[in-house]
């Protein structure tokens, strides 16, 4: 499938639920909803929230209403020139101008915004498209890849910062956003879950965690590298992989996500750890936002084929992270190389390879 097909797929999934709903329209200005229908960037800032030009979708009509500045580069380079989308500029000096054009087209329409129908966007939105779900998996590997390369050639010395930069420079060089970046070095690595770079320098072990974004679609995994070998840490990550083992068991189509973390939470019980999940989040649904839906006792959102998901068992000195789709046939990892250290565990009656710790010495 290619990118116009897709696009018309999901303009006439929308349209039909405004049919539903009784509007005559959406006004979409979310990064994330943007980035969904058009597979294209709408910010400016890695930061932002909001596009920076809105998508007008209307029974008949398509229209990106945007300011000079920056709507003709948003349809150009963005939205490739789409042929089904017409383009409407205002002076980015004359704000008032916006409203002349928007109802130049939607005089008389009841245009629905983001929030009024925020739960039928977010079912359409997590249940990736084939279009999508092909990206995805170039992203996996590409981001898998370029980490894992990284991580196989640490030395002792290193800065966090430096780290930091290397993966942001080789992400960027394969068009990919290092939205959040995790790196920690040895003690750091043991006393917090989200470590944010600082002044450290590596003396044996190394954890590195990312979501990467291309186009809206966002992947996450996670490496742990040791220089030399030590046993604690090692079986701190077996216990974490086992513990996701649990997750991925039950990740399957008509299951709640509440059963799948269950499931997990018990496993850690089973290794020794039971109040560890308390520790931090156990990740869940992710797609075009690092985590559409966290997973807990409560999420009663029940799975379905076509979602995508990353879970990350923690554990002191020990993080496990890869990104799944799931499938009638099962999960497939996307963000698995075939080039990194593996622990085989039985998945759904598979026996299937897991990344673990990389140690260098030896290697």
């Amino acid at each position: 499938m290619d990118r116009l097909s897709d696009f018309r797929i999901k303009i006439d999934a929308i349209r039909s639920i405004l049919k539903t709903k009784g509007f005559d329209g959406i006004e979409i200005k979310s990064q994330t909803n943007f980035s969904y229908v058009t597979r294209g960037r709408g910010f400016i800032g890695l930061a932002s929230v909001m596009a920076c030009a809105s998508l007008f979708i209307t029974n008949n009509r398509v229209v990106l209403v945007g300011e000079n500045i920056d709507a003709q580069r948003i349809f150009d380079e963005q939205l490739l020139s789409n042929p089904d989308i017409d383009l409407m500029i205002f002076p980015w000096d004359e704000p008032d101008h916006r409203n002349v054009i928007v109802e130049s087209f939607a005089k008389n329409l009841k245009i629905a915004t983001e929030v009024d129908l925020e739960h039928e966007l977010y079912e359409i939105r997590t249940r990736l498209s084939e279009y999508d779900m092909d990206a995805f998996r170039e992203l996996g590997k590409e981001a898998a890849t370029i980490i894992e390369n990284i991580c196989k050639q640490l030395k002792k010395g290193i800065r966090e910062y430096e780290l930091a930069g290397e993966i942001s420079k080789q992400l960027w060089e394969k068009n990919i956003e290092p939205i959040t970046l995790l790196v920690a070095f040895d003690g750091r690595g043991q006393k917090y879950r989200h470590p944010v770079m600082v002044e450290n320098r590596l003396e044996n072990y190394a954890l590195v965690g990312i979501c990467g974004r291309r186009n809206g679609l966002i992947v996450s995994l996670t490496r742990d590298v040791l220089l030399k070998h030590d046993a604690e840490i090692m079986d701190h990550h077996s216990k974490c992989i086992r513990v996701n083992a649990s997750f991925w068991n039950k990740l399957k189509p008509g299951t709640s996500v509440s059963e799948v973390f269950a499931a997990g939470v018990a496993q850690y019980g089973i290794e020794g750890y039971p109040l560890e999940y308390k520790e931090h989040h156990q990740g869940g649904l992710t797609g075009f936002i690092p985590r559409e839906l966290r997973a807990s006792f409560e999420s009663k959102h029940v799975i379905r084929s076509g979602e995508a998901y990353a879970f990350n068992p923690t554990l002191k000195s020990a993080k496990v992270e890869d990104t799944v789709l799931v499938t009638n046939n099962g999960l497939e990892i996307l963000t698995y190389t075939g080039n990194y250290s593996y622990e085989n565990c039985t998945i759904m009656g598979k026996n299937i390879n897991v990344p673990t710790v990389f140690v260098i010495e030896g290697n």
